[in-house]
C-alpha cells in the first residue's frame, strides 16, 4: 500500500510540473499559480512523517509559541543554554519537522548548548503556509524571539539542514551571529529539483519520467530561487560546510563548490554518512563549536 501511495506522490509532482510550464506568462495570476505550486513541491510538511517524542526529552525542553514580524503563529522547542554557552538555532531541510531532529535536541543537552528547534510556518503545529520569503521571515522572527528570551544574537550559531541551510544563509546575512553550520547543504532550487527527482524516479525504477523530468526542470525557471550560491558570498561571520560522498539526496560536489564562494568556509567532505541525519558529523560539529568558543576567549585575553 505504502509503495502505490508513493507511486501516486511522484505522479502528482510530475503532473503538476507539467501544469506549472503551462502557465508561463508574467501575469500576477499565473506568477501566484507558480508559487502555489512551487510551495507544495519544496516544502511538503507531510504529516506521515511525523514521529512520536521520545520519552527522554520530556520536560527537556520548554514549547514556545511566538507570532513573526508578519503575524503568523510559529511553534518551537527552546532549551535554555547554560551560563556563557552558545544557542543553536536549527533549520530543519525539506518534507521534515522537528520531530525528526530530536538528536539535536540530545546534542545540545549533553554538551550545555541552547537549542532554538523552529518549525517552519506550514509545518508542525505552525500556523501559516510555507513560501521561501515566508521562511526566511519565520528565521528572522526566531532571531528576534531569542533576543526576549535574553540570548545574544552574537552567541546565536545557525544550523541549517538540505535545504534549511538557504534560510541559513539568508538569517546570517542579516545578523551578527557567532557562526554558521551548513549540513548536506544545496546550491539552489533547480538543481536540488533535479537531484530530488533523480533520487526518487530512481527509487521507483522509472528512467523514462526521470528523464523526461529533468529535461522539464532544467528548462523551468522558477519564481522563487533559494540561491545559496550568491548568499554564501555576503557571509561574514565563521562557516563549517559538512557533506558525505554518500549522500543519495544532495551530491557533494554542492559543498565543494560553496565552499569556493567563500575562501573563509571551513569544508569537510566525509566518505559514509546519509542525508537524514547528522551522526556522521556530530564530531566535527561539536569541534568546530568549541574553535568559536577558544577564539572568543583568545580575543577576550588581547
Amino acid at each position: 500500500m505504502k509503495r502505490i501511495i508513493f507511486y501516486l506522490i511522484i505522479l502528482k509532482k510530475a503532473l503538476l510540473l507539467f501544469i506549472y510550464n503551462i502557465f508561463r506568462q508574467k501575469n500576477r495570476l499565473c506568477v501566484q499559480l507558480r508559487k502555489s505550486i512551487e510551495n507544495y513541491l519544496f516544502f511538503q510538511p507531510s504529516k506521515f512523517r511525523a514521529v512520536p517524542l521520545q520519552r527522554d526529552l520530556l520536560g527537556k525542553f520548554k514549547p514556545i509559541r511566538f507570532l513573526t514580524s508578519d503575524r503568523v503563529k510559529l511553534y518551537s522547542w527552546f532549551i535554555e543554554p547554560k551560563q556563557n554557552m552558545p544557542t543553536i538555532l536549527y533549520l530543519h531541510g525539506q518534507a521534515e519537522s522537528i520531530l525528526k531532529h530530536q538528536n539535536v535536541a540530545r546534542f545540545c543537552l549533553g554538551n550545555g548548548f541552547g537549542l532554538f528547534l523552529l518549525s517552519y510556518r506550514g509545518h508542525y503545529k505552525s500556523g501559516g503556509h510555507a513560501t521561501e520569503k515566508g521562511v526566511y521571515t519565520d528565521a528572522q522572527s526566531a532571531v528576534e524571539k531569542l533576543k526576549e528570551l535574553g540570548v545574544d544574537t552574537k552567541n546565536i550559531i545557525i544550523w541549517g539542514h538540505s535545504l534549511g541551510t538557504v534560510t541559513a544563509l539568508e538569517t546570517a546575512m542579516n545578523n551578527e551571529v557567532k557562526g554558521i553550520i551548513l549540513q548536506s547543504p544545496i546550491k539552489d532550487i533547480k538543481t536540488a529539483a533535479i537531484d530530488v527527482n533523480n533520487f526518487y524516479c530512481r527509487r521507483i525504477h522509472l528512467p523514462t519520467l526521470t528523464a523526461i523530468n529533468r529535461e522539464i526542470i532544467m528548462n523551468t525557471e522558477f519564481v522563487q530561487k533559494f540561491d545559496a550560491m550568491s548568499k554564501i558570498k555576503r557571509v561574514k561571520c565563521p562557516i563549517l560546510i559538512l557533506h558525505s560522498k554518500t549522500d543519495r539526496i544532495a551530491p557533494y560536489t554542492n559543498s565543494i563548490e560553496l565552499a569556493q564562494n567563500n575562501p573563509d568556509a571551513l569544508l569537510k567532505i566525509f566518505d559514509r554518512g546519509t542525508h537524514w541525519d547528522c551522526a556522521w558529523c556530530i564530531n566535527s560539529i561539536l569541534e568546530f563549536i568549541k574553535s568559536l568558543e577558544h577564539n572568543k576567549i583568545e580575543k577576550a585575553e588581547v
